[in-house]
């Protein structure tokens, strides 16, 4: 069973009618708040306004979330509410799934799809994992603070919308081979792709209708993969790829990754990806190593380790080839990341 969100609020100056806007949707408290410490001033508001206590996360670390929802689970605690970037909104995530309290979606930056998915990506022993959480109860954004975020953040998000292209590819080709495919998750997700597509200008403006844009493509997308049931529908090779970065400690943002591995995939599926690569460079996406800041060999290694990085079965094009460094390095060069 999946679960939609009671209510979508995408306005200006969202923070101020926190309470109201709960009032509305029918969400009652008490109210927990998880902000990251950057959003202290906005987490504090917010806090205030719904006499709720606050917590400033310190980490990631399984151990530590799970400490911290096990003094949630027998609270009067009904709803977090997780306000900040990608980290915060999954430590928020899987209190609420820990501690089986509802939880709202507050994002401040708009940096990956993960704002409405049931799953969260925490750290275990420093090593990086997926695990199940639940859907958001809610989904309030304040334009205005998107408006105000570093634009790299909001590039990310719309080249993670954007990657969902070769991840619904890799699909079909699991399809050929006997996997489940659903088409309306993966028209879902697909039709998040074609929105951000059709509205890069607005976006990298940030525009209030490319932010509502983008808020709704990151949405459908998270609810495509909660329709599944897994992230198939926005999750494949380009996100190995992306994975595989993450494991050689890439400094750079998981929707730039993921975006630079679409590239990779749909240059390998023979799915036009010189327009893919155009989308990116209109993004506003760095797109040559030198440029990225990582070097070369980063690359290299991430492409030959992309097809054995997950730890569960899934088809993807990594699949027909035999990728080594010599032919990696070759693939790079040709879709252009490095000279």
């Amino acid at each position: 069973m999946i679960r939609l969100p009671v209510g979508v609020c995408i306005k200006p100056d969202a923070q101020k009618g926190v309470k109201n806007s709960l009032e509305e949707m029918r969400i009652s408290g008490p109210y927990y708040v998880v902000c990251s410490k950057t959003m202290n001033i906005v987490g504090k508001k917010i806090a205030k306004q719904t006499n709720s206590d606050i917590l400033f996360p310190e980490s990631m670390e399984m151990d530590y979330i799970k400490k911290c929802a096990s003094s949630l689970k027998n609270s009067g605690i009904s709803t977090v509410i997780g306000i900040g970037g990608g980290r915060t909104i999954d430590i928020a995530k899987y209190m609420g799934y820990l501690s089986k309290k509802e939880w709202i979606s507050f994002p401040t930056i708009l940096s990956h799809d993960g704002i409405v998915s049931s799953r969260a990506a925490i750290t275990e022993r420093n090593d990086k994992i997926t695990v199940n959480a639940k859907e958001p109860i809610a989904v309030i954004v304040d334009t205005t603070i998107i408006k105000n975020s570093p634009y790299q953040y909001t590039a990310a998000g719309t080249a993670d919308v954007v990657s969902n292209i070769s991840s619904v590819e890799d699909w079909k080709l699991g399809a050929e081979l006997g996997e489940d495919y659903n088409t309306v998750a993966a028209e879902l997700a697909l039709v998040a792709s074609k929105a951000v597509i059709s509205h890069v200008d607005e976006i990298k403006n940030h525009t209030e209708n490319g932010i509502n844009i983008l808020t709704w493509s990151l949405i459908c997308s998270g609810i495509a993969m909660n329709i599944n049931g897994n992230s198939r529908p926005g999750s494949g090779s380009e996100h190995n790829f992306s994975h595989a970065l993450e494991k050689l400690n890439s400094p750079l943002l998981h929707g730039v990754q993921a975006g630079l591995g679409c590239l990779i995939s749909c240059y390998l599926q023979n799915n036009n990806w010189k327009n893919i690569r155009k989308v990116l460079k209109d993004i506003g996406i760095k797109l040559t190593a030198k440029e990225l800041g990582v070097k070369s060999d980063m690359l290299i290694k991430a492409l030959v380790m992309a097809r054995n990085i997950r730890g569960y079965p899934r088809y993807t094009i990594l699949d027909r080839y035999n990728i080594d460094e010599k032919m990696a390095k070759e693939i790079l060069k040709n879709v252009g990341l490095i000279l």
